[in-house]
């Protein structure tokens, strides 16, 4: 109902819209930092980068090998230390990265990788006698 001032009784006050105001959440920070201070994950980030190049290194120094003359067994030595180092330090990098795997699939995948390269490995060691 309208009284003779024009007010419907739903008028909103300066003092309604502060009390309102007091409970509105404050906004949450976009991005958090998680991990160590900022030298640490420096420092594993390198020595990832680091680990994996001497790992392709080797690789490429053993395919080469098997180019040059070398047995069957030279590049299966080769594939198993790229599974056995590189392929599982990507895989880590690359699925702790996607929210739709759970942490013990990306643990379970990766280890399984490093299984088939030991087995590569060991194949090559102990398959010649």
């Amino acid at each position: 109902m309208i009284d003779h001032y024009g007010s419907t009784g739903l008028d909103i006050t300066t003092a309604d819209l502060e009390s309102t105001v007091a409970f509105v959440p404050s906004p949450l920070p976009l991005q958090e930092a998680t991990g160590g201070a900022p030298e640490v994950v420096i420092l594993v980030f390198v020595a990832l980068f680091v680990a994996t190049a001497l790992s392709i290194y080797l690789a490429v120094r053993l395919y080469r090998g098997y180019r040059q003359g070398g047995g069957t067994g030279m590049l299966l030595l080769g594939t198993g230390l790229v599974l056995l180092t590189t392929i599982p330090m990507l895989l880590r990098l690359v699925l702790s990265n996607v929210p739709t795997v759970e942490p013990v699939w990306q643990e379970t995948i990766a280890t399984a990788v490093q299984l088939l390269g030991l087995l590569l490995i060991l194949g090559v060691v102990y398959g010649r006698r």
